[in-house]
């Protein structure tokens, strides 16, 4: 489940009233809700932290899950991880060295290499250290990616620059 993102606001009672509506559909099928937070400006939901206030108060522990997205994260000027309510990590990069964070927008996601400035591998060691076990996907959304000749080599190049980096911020 995603945020609005025109701008739209959306009171806190009403996410907690949604969140609330979609448990017993989730619970009765057995399934995980995913909330994104969505770090751009005009987003009705940009923190993870006002996330997990609402799934608190929607009593949705157990229901619902976080994802946390690098781009997001970054955008959203966040600091803290919540491991343990993440559900799903979705990583993207940005090496558009002339776009300002405030600018940045999906166009510009791209697959993460050593140009990244999201700050992905810091991302990533800081769920992995506190304890994160749980998926990660790429969603880089920016043209050139989709327009890839060889989209499976790009991707294992990214995973090769992630692994690597991973293992030095290990070391």
């Amino acid at each position: 489940m995603c945020p609005l993102n025109d701008g739209t606001p959306v009171a806190f009672d009403d996410l907690v009233a949604a969140l609330k509506a979609m448990k017993p559909i989730l619970d009765a099928r057995g399934l995980t809700g995913l909330v994104e937070p969505l770090g751009f400006p005009v987003s009705s939901l940009r923190t993870k932290a006002e996330a997990i206030r609402a799934i608190e108060a929607a009593g949705g522990q157990g229901t619902y899950k976080l994802v946390h997205d690098t781009f997001h994260h970054h955008l959203a000027g966040e600091t803290e991880f919540f491991p343990e309510w993440t559900g799903l990590v979705h990583i993207s990069g940005v090496t558009d060295p002339s776009v300002a964070v405030a600018d940045m927008l999906d166009a510009h996601r791209v697959l993460v290499d050593g140009a990244d400035r999201l700050g992905n591998l810091a991302q990533i060691r800081a769920l992995l250290d506190a304890g994160y076990e749980g998926p990660f996907s790429f969603e880089p959304f920016a043209t050139e990616v989709h327009d890839l000749a060889d989209p499976t080599q790009a991707l294992r190049d990214s995973i090769g620059v992630i692994e690597g980096g991973l293992r030095r911020l290990a070391a």
